[in-house]
């Protein structure tokens, strides 16, 4: 009985020293931290992605990853891609295809008139069109303000790509 209670001991620390060696070494160790932050701080993260999903639920748009976003641009779909961050980013780098027009960092109610009637007419009329909105990075509310604003037009297929120029070019495109 008690060589079988020693066998059954071994077998559990065996057990239990393997899947920690699998669980730190399938990607959850990043940077020296646990997690998916490359400096170990996840707070950043989870901020960031609770603050997204509440900006993507009172928007009423879409979200569109990095790889999805370059098949579409691969496969010559019909998209249009607003880059929303000041022209001085956009002449810099941008996603390819994309188009500027500047929107305010917080909501639509910090846009100036000029900016509301310039991203209005960028729009256009069909209303159903593929529209993707990005700015730097996924705590940069410019995306944000204008994909909710496009929604408010009465744009029935618009995306925000979160991530965006930082997420492109990480990605290496």
């Amino acid at each position: 009985m008690q060589n079988k209670l020693v066998v059954g001991i071994i077998i559990a620390a065996m057990l239990v020293a393997g899947f920690g060696i699998g669980f730190f070494t399938n990607g959850y160790v990043s940077g020296g931290g646990i997690g998916t932050a490359p400096d170990g701080n996840e707070i950043n993260i989870e901020r960031a992605s609770i603050n997204l999903m509440k900006q993507q639920q009172a928007g009423g748009y879409e979200l569109v990853d990095t790889q999805t976003l370059k098949q579409w641009i691969d496969a010559g779909e019909n998209v249009l891609i607003i880059d929303t961050m000041p022209a001085s980013f956009h002449q810099n780098t941008r996603i390819p295809g994309a188009v500027n027009a500047e929107m305010p960092i917080g909501t639509m109610d910090d846009a100036t008139p000029a900016q509301k009637e310039a991203f209005a007419a960028l729009l256009g009329d069909d209303k159903s069109k593929k529209i993707v909105v990005y700015c730097g990075f996924v705590a940069c509310t410019r995306s944000d303000a204008g994909a909710a604003y496009a929604v408010s037009l009465g744009y029935e297929n618009v995306y925000r790509h979160p991530g965006g120029i930082k997420a492109w070019q990480d990605a290496g495109y």
